[in-house]
């Protein structure tokens, strides 16, 4: 049996249930099935705008004051072993009425489908607004006109060779081998891409195609005399590349050196933590230097997350949380978030970045701007509907009300949210890296690879990590240890932050929503040093 799929785009061609089940089914399961199919025909094919415009016509007709649609097609694929191979073709119709909104979601691309959940999302917005009434007033933004984008990629992974992609695999773990007392923990490869089609009643239409790539690279080594370690390769987080993520000798800001090199590094790196002593820590507060990992990792957390206005506002409080930014109105261009030195920006134009896009969930072009600049509070992330909520902080600091394109969702299947775009931190102007940092100091602590868990408000943290006792510019020992913050202390305690050079991107898959949603973005990062850090020990018995 053979179904043409750019028949069943045809906008007047009347299909059966079980055709249009059919022609919605992933290509591998079609497979096993016995059935085959043309190849889907690419995003910007005028079949697929005539199924978007579709939706928006029913909408219009049952009384939608605003509407939007998406359709995303996604591959994934996993190397390493044997390859596994998934695919998703999803549509999801958003539509506004009186001020609330509907929507409605599907696996399955056909006319009759696109005017169904259109309907349906109408009727649910329409139920919504029986409760009490309330205003939407959509930030303006750009029409765009048949806009479309395909994210630059050097080496496309669906277009190589599995078997190329796996061989080179193994030959990381072959030359891993070569070195006596190591083992490979876990060693694969996972490449995303995903096609998006946007239309709504605004008059914009527009297609891109997104790519992801990440890996994991786990090495167990031991020593002669026994000490035992692990340590992962973290240069190999989402990125927004394709299979250059791997193949490229170099990548700024993710990687120095080629995978080889990055082995011999990392099992340097190991070895000398295993020859180190390991001794309790002494609780105390002490000048700390974090790496570009750990920085990354509790600027995500503390200023990200703290930054999204609908969590700042409480509308993520059953599910992620809120923020320590509870104020958002009075608290923007007066907060002091931290020390002069540090300024933090959002964008999602940052070519390989794993948040990347030309244009937003909303049909938005995202624009790069300031959370923090100099220490205070600049902005929030925004969508079209949000960004009206600080209109009267804008209007106070002269600002225009915009969205800054942070609408985002995995998938079709999902309502977009306000999720978190790229983000960086401003290099310092000295030129120095984390040992640099390091051997500046005479007593104190440097930390590796950390990560956070924060409370509700994404406020108060504990730390955890490699851990190190520092004296006179050295790494001396390991600590058994973590450590205590504030986020509005730990960043107003800034003494020093790495160079330009020395700043380092790392991919992080971030969770929100309920149901929970889950989407990567990328933070920029150098080591910094702040002072007075509270150090304690977990394991201490009170």
């Amino acid at each position: 049996m053979s179904i043409s799929r750019r028949t069943l785009l045809q906008s007047g061609l009347k299909v059966g249930a079980a055709a249009a089940a059919v022609a919605a089914l992933p290509r591998p399961l079609l497979a096993q099935l016995g059935r085959s199919l043309e190849p889907l025909p690419p995003i910007h094919d005028p079949g697929i705008k005539e199924l978007a415009l579709r939706a928006l016509e029913a909408a219009r007709s049952g009384g939608a004051g605003y509407a939007d649609v998406r359709l995303t097609h996604e591959r994934i694929r996993v190397f390493g072993g044997q390859v596994q191979d998934s695919e998703s073709m999803l549509v999801g119709v958003r539509t506004l009425v009186n001020g609330y909104w509907g929507f409605a979601s599907s696996p399955v691309w056909t006319p009759d489908e696109m005017s169904r959940l259109a309907r349906e999302s109408v009727h649910q917005a329409k139920t919504n607004a029986l409760g009490k009434a309330r205003a939407v007033d959509l930030a303006p933004t750009q029409v765009i006109a048949d806009g479309s984008w395909l994210m630059p990629v050097a080496n496309d992974p669906f277009e190589i060779s599995p078997f190329e992609i796996n061989d080179f695999l193994a030959s990381l773990e072959v030359y891993l081998h070569r070195t006596p007392g190591t083992r490979i923990t876990t060693n694969s490869c996972t490449a995303v891409v995903q096609e998006r089609a946007f239309a709504s009643t605004s008059g914009s239409y527009c297609t891109q195609r997104c790519y992801r790539t990440e890996g994991a690279f786990g090495i167990d080594y031991t020593l002669e005399r026994g000490q035992r370690g692990t340590i992962f390769l973290d240069c190999l987080s989402p990125a927004g590349m394709g299979w250059e993520l791997y193949a490229e000798d170099r990548i700024p800001r993710v990687r120095d050196h080629t995978m080889y090199e990055e082995i011999d590094r990392a099992l340097e790196e190991l070895k000398e933590d295993l020859l180190m002593p390991v001794k309790p820590v002494e609780v105390g507060r002490y000048a700390t230097v974090f790496d570009p990992h750990t920085t990354a990792s509790i600027v995500d957390e503390t200023i990200g997350r703290a930054t999204e206005l609908d969590r700042a506002l409480g509308y993520e409080a059953n599910a992620g949380g809120t923020s320590y930014l509870n104020d958002p109105v009075a608290m923007l261009g007066s907060y002091q978030a931290g020390a002069p030195s540090l300024t933090v920006t959002a964008e999602r134009s940052e070519a390989g970045a794993v948040g990347t896009v030309k244009w937003d969930d909303e049909g938005v072009t995202p624009e790069g701007f300031s959370l923090v600049k100099s220490g205070v509070l600049a902005d929030f992330q925004t969508t079209r509907e949000s960004a009206r909520w600080l209109e009267a902080a804008y209007a106070k600091h002269d600002l225009p009300v915009r969205s800054h394109g942070c609408a985002a969702a995995p998938s079709a299947v999902f309502a977009p949210l306000q999720h978190t775009p790229n983000i960086s931190v401003a290099a310092g102007r000295d030129a120095k890296d984390f040992d640099a940092l390091v051997s500046g100091m005479a007593r104190g602590i440097a930390v590796k690879t950390g990560s956070a868990d924060l409370d509700f408000q994404h406020s108060s943290g504990l730390g955890s990590g490699r851990l190190y006792e520092v004296k006179q510019g050295r790494r001396v020992a390991r600590l058994a240890g973590g450590f205590l913050f504030r986020a509005t202390d730990l960043w107003k305690s800034l003494q020093a932050i790495g160079s330009e050079g020395a700043l380092r991107r790392y991919g992080i898959k971030a969770t929100k929503g309920e149901p929970a949603q889950e989407h990567h973005h990328s933070v920029t990062a150098p080591a910094v040093m702040v002072k007075d850090l509270t150090v304690i020990d977990p394991l201490r018995k009170a």
